[in-house]
């Protein structure tokens, strides 16, 4: 009897001091407001975008029940953080909210604050503000750029610190990637990834969605990413090349298209400065009086690539095998007539045209290519096959022996394989291979011709 005494006594009191809307039946409260005490956070003066923060207070109104504790976490006029908490009755206890601080782009250090505003059922609201130092995470000097299973380190500008810059290389127009602040995805601490625009990134984790990078018909030495607007970018160029009045179009990391020539036919080319450094000697002549190319080949359908970073043209039919083609795979080489220092690096490839040599049919049994040897690999020397298609197939291949090789033969030798490779005596250099199989396969004989250093 006793409890249902009391309970009927705090009805009585509460009734004392709220009245009844006539209209709604809704009972009314005396105007009052919230009070907060024991606030308290868990940061002084800083706080680092991507870090965790949290705070607690008390929050009472000993004559109006409570409704909700509005939290919002500003930088002058943007908006980092917003939540309401549920607070019921006449006291609540908060303990422990926890926020977490984004980093977003365009988001410069300076002043913040966190604004805590108590409302009650009436509507009525106490606020309490704390203002601090917002600080952008430490970037270190080097980030790292992950796309098709490379890591790729990009490094900060000497003159803008929110700018990082890649290595040079040839670099696709179109592909999905993420950048990380170490060389592992799983040990960074800040990872950038998908966007909903092009050329944006937003921070993901390591296992989120990668950002799209699109550049269509650039021609891509180097990839730029600004930690200040999460924007990527590129160094490089979009060019307009026209090879016998066809457009060539930028695509991973060349500019390519396929053209009929006709044997013998003049060929004009535009958008290629050094086109004498760029011919491909294997299929035309270059006339330094017109500027223009003469079709030495089949009259057909061909291939064609160039890359500006290499600054060389190369024609092919990717499908060919023999003998209407063989192909030259290994490590050690380029077709270009000017060594280039990522040919020092791997070899061995079947998809990649700047790392295969096509040795096209110039007569009946006759074969032509002309590459660029080096013996400074990381393997310490230059070794190829000679195969019949891109697929590993020596079949129908060539299989060189001793006595095989003729011409310019010093540092040349027959490899284990049966293919050649480098030997005492070997001067880098641009050379011109020439092979004959009329005699049928493991009877074939290869010429060799100097053409240039």
């Amino acid at each position: 009897m006793k409890q249902i005494y009391t309970f009927f006594m705090g009805c009585c009191v509460a009734l004392l001091f709220a009245g009844c809307n006539e209209d709604t039946g809704r009972v009314v409260y005396p105007y009052s407001c919230p009070q907060m005490s024991g606030l308290t956070f868990s940061f002084t003066e800083e706080v680092t975008a991507t870090d965790s923060i949290w705070f607690s207070v008390e929050i009472t109104d000993p004559e109006t029940p409570l409704s909700t504790l509005e939290v919002e976490v500003t930088q002058g006029e943007k908006e980092i953080f917003s939540g309401s908490i549920r607070t019921a009755g006449y006291t609540n206890q908060v303990s422990r909210y926890g926020i977490y601080i984004p980093f977003t782009s365009q988001m410069e250090e300076g002043e913040a604050r966190i604004t805590l505003t108590a409302i009650n059922v009436e509507g009525s609201e106490a606020q309490q503000t704390k203002t601090f130092i917002l600080r952008r995470p430490q970037i270190p000097q080097t980030i790292y750029l992950h796309y098709a299973d490379q890591v790729i380190p990009m490094t900060r500008d000497a003159d803008n610190p929110y700018e990082y810059v890649s290595a040079a290389g040839d670099y696709p127009d179109t592909w999905s990637g993420k950048i990380s602040t170490a060389g592992s995805l799983v040990d960074s601490e800040l990872i950038w990834g998908y966007a909903e625009t092009n050329n944006q990134a937003g921070l993901v984790s390591a296992t989120g969605a990668g950002f799209s990078f699109h550049f269509p018909d650039w021609q891509i030495d180097h990839v730029t990413f600004n930690t200040f607007t999460f924007r990527l970018g590129v160094i490089g160029f979009q060019k307009d090349i026209r090879i016998g009045g066809v457009l060539l179009e930028a695509s991973d990391g060349y500019f390519q298209a396929g053209i009929s020539f006709v044997q013998g036919e003049e060929v004009e080319v535009s958008g290629i400065e050094d086109l004498e450094g760029a011919y491909n000697r294997d299929f035309f002549d270059y006339d330094p009086q017109t500027g223009k190319l003469t079709f030495l080949r089949e009259s057909g359908y061909w291939e064609v690539y160039y890359s500006s970073n290499y600054n060389y043209i190369w024609v092919t039919r990717m499908d060919d095998v023999a003998p209407d083609a063989f192909w030259l795979i290994g490590h050690g080489f380029i077709c270009a007539p000017v060594w280039h220092e990522e040919f020092d690096y791997d070899g061995w490839h079947t998809d990649e045209v700047a790392r295969l040599g096509y040795v096209v049919k110039i007569a009946g049994h006759t074969y032509q290519t002309t590459i660029y040897l080096s013996d400074t690999h990381e393997w310490g020397s230059f070794e190829m096959e000679i195969y019949s298609d891109r697929e590993w197939e020596k079949t129908g291949g060539m299989e060189l022996q001793e006595g095989s090789l003729s011409g310019d033969v010093t540092g040349f030798a027959v490899s284990g394989s049966n293919g050649f490779t480098n030997a005492e005596g070997f001067v880098p250099g641009y050379y011109r291979l020439t092979f004959d199989t009329s005699d049928g396969v493991s009877r074939e004989k290869m010429f060799i011709e100097r053409i240039g250093d």
